[in-house]
């Protein structure tokens, strides 16, 4: 009996030592001043693959305690009022802390490994203009701080969360090529998906074996490609001309295809605000179609994989998960898509 119970406890503090090896934790210590609730989101990973996390952080009086798990190095994703939007970097184990005098996230001096460090000094440095949430005056900031630091990894991070590529993906291209010895290494290239291609265009494409997703009328639903004839994937974000015309499109297709066993067609916002997501979801009225929501945008490491480089953008999968169509063009995704459902109609 005795054994018994010291094996049991033995077990047990194998397994919190496990679990404890991948907390980290984010503890904010504002000014008494400041309750506000602040938007979370990151890619818990191991070796074996991931999900995306969405929490909140509700500061009150200044204090709160943020307490999350990954193997990997993640990105948190931290979203305060209007376009205020900033990414921490973490590694598992790490407490990180978080001190300032307001609510305003670019003017946190956040502490816990150099990355971050050096990360809130360049926001405090250029707080006034971040927070106007012009693209292109961000975009000339991270492009001076890449062109002075080319070989930072702080560089490619920038590029990856703070840039805007639609804004300006000639000039996102031109910094990539620029970067150099540590900036270049796999830790921050994988982190953050296939970013290692500057082009934004995958020479070989991933391949979409599964990818788990957020989704409006299920909660949570996982896209297989091996389990319809033909995939498509739709990504997007508000606002961006004609959406009307691309989402009258696509209800077509769904009821040309109504059987949603056979095929997969999955609309997947790419905003970092939940409301922005499902505000126009409301009236759409799509039926058999994924609503997918992936906040991360095109920092995603799933999305980089499938080398997504803008958006509205599709991507349409043969079963084996081959990408088959890649681009803009409503008639030719939909083209390839149903040829695929043609010619898998024995499947």
């Amino acid at each position: 009996m005795i054994s018994i119970i010291r094996i049991f406890f033995l077990s047990l503090v194998l397994l919190l030592s496990a679990c404890a090896g991948k907390d980290f934790s984010i503890e904010f210590n504002l000014s008494d001043d400041v309750t506000a609730n602040y938007k979370v989101s990151y890619y818990a990973s191991d070796k074996r693959g991931g999900m995306m996390i969405e929490t909140a952080a509700p500061v009150v009086n200044g204090k709160f305690v943020l307490k999350g798990q990954t193997i990997n190095p993640s990105l948190i994703y931290l979203s305060g009022a209007g376009s205020q939007r900033i990414a921490i970097y973490v590694k598992r184990g790490e407490k990180l802390k978080i001190s300032g005098k307001s609510a305003n996230p670019y003017t946190w001096t956040i502490e816990g490994n150099d990355t971050d460090m050096l990360w809130s000094q360049w926001r405090n440095e250029n707080s006034d203009t971040l927070s106007l949430g012009d693209p292109a005056k961000t975009n000339a900031l991270v492009a001076r701080y890449v062109t002075a630091n080319p070989s930072s990894p702080l560089s490619a991070l920038m590029l990856l969360t703070a840039f805007s590529r639609k804004d300006n993906e000639k000039l996102f291209r031109s910094l990539w090529l620029r970067l150099e010895g540590d900036a270049r290494d796999p830790l921050w290239t994988t982190m953050a998906g296939r970013a290692d291609q500057p082009d934004n265009y995958v020479k070989t494409p991933g391949i979409l074996r599964s990818m788990t997703v957020r989704s409006f009328h299920h909660g949570v639903d996982t896209l297989r490609p091996d389990s319809a004839r033909a995939t498509l994937l739709f990504f997007w974000h508000a606002g961006f001309p004609k959406r009307k015309e691309f989402i009258d499109s696509i209800r077509g297709l769904s009821k040309e295809y109504p059987d949603s066993a056979l095929r997969i067609i999955a609309d997947i916002c790419m905003e970092a605000d939940s409301i922005a997501w499902r505000s126009p979801l409301r009236s759409d009225s799509l039926a058999n179609v994924v609503r997918a929501w992936a906040p991360a945008g095109l920092a995603d490491s799933r999305i980089m994989t499938l080398g997504v480089p803008r958006t509205p953008y599709f991507i349409v999968c043969s079963p084996d998960g081959i990408q088959k169509y890649r681009g803009d063009d409503t008639r030719e995704a939909f083209s390839i898509f149903r040829s695929l459902m043609d010619k898998n109609t024995k499947r």
